[in-house]
């Protein structure tokens, strides 16, 4: 992302969540993860404060404000994006979703949402449920959503319809995986500033080996993605 981040002008920032007591970082996203010893840090103010302090100090687009995350930080990539809807122009979430059922997310404008999610991860689970433990953590917290119900929601939050999925894999993003290895769902129909597109990586587990065609491609669909 560093080198994609200084050849297309971005200010790219990554910042990094708060230590936990078994000596790893995570963000505070939902009840569904990862803040699994209660600390309550509040990450969504702190990131926000944190794009607003960037804002005051270099000159940014502020219609092209946008979040990436992986496993933990896509959940947090969808927090901002509700709380934060007027802030954020597009999210691209790697294996992270939302808590099932969500009635915490109330975005007064739409978001330009890409999901990714391997058909086979079993640590937040493609089919939706609860995270799988990890070593020194028993996980005990509401059931996360599925990769396609995250993909309606925000197509309802944002007034999307008629998906179309193509029939074959059109990307490769894995290296895991021989050739073409990534199935992609858009919305024919979408407002300004809130597509939603979903890149389905079939037989994809949840840690993957990045091609060098990922991260081109997902910082080139964000860019194409402005607020109107």
């Amino acid at each position: 992302m560093q080198p994609l981040g200084a050849s297309s002008g971005l200010v790219y920032c990554y910042p990094d969540g708060i230590t936990n007591p078994i000596g790893r970082r995570f963000w505070n996203a939902t009840d569904a993860c990862c803040d699994f010893f209660g600390a309550g840090v509040d990450d969504a103010g702190y990131l926000r404060g944190l794009i607003e302090e960037i804002g005051s100090t270099l000159a940014i687009d502020r219609k092209r404000v946008y979040l990436f995350g992986s496993s933990n930080g896509g959940f947090m990539a969808y927090r901002m994006a509700c709380e934060f809807s007027d802030v954020i122009a597009g999210i691209a979430s790697r294996a992270g979703t939302t808590t099932l059922g969500e009635t915490n997310c109330r975005p007064s404008q739409p978001v330009n949402v890409l999901h990714i999610h391997g058909t086979a991860d079993d640590v937040v689970p493609y089919a939706g449920g609860r995270l799988r433990d990890v070593p020194g953590v028993t996980i005990n917290t509401p059931p996360a959503t599925g990769a396609l119900q995250v993909l309606q929601l925000w197509a309802s939050f944002n007034g999307c319809n008629d998906p179309v999925t193509d029939a074959a894999p059109s990307l490769d993003l894995d290296l895991n995986l021989a050739g073409l290895d990534t199935i992609v769902t858009r919305y024919a129909t979408h407002p300004a500033g809130g597509d939603v597109e979903f890149w389905a990586i079939q037989n994809g587990g949840h840690g993957l080996e990045l091609s060098s065609e990922f991260s081109p491609r997902m910082v080139d669909w964000l860019l194409a993605h402005s607020k109107p």
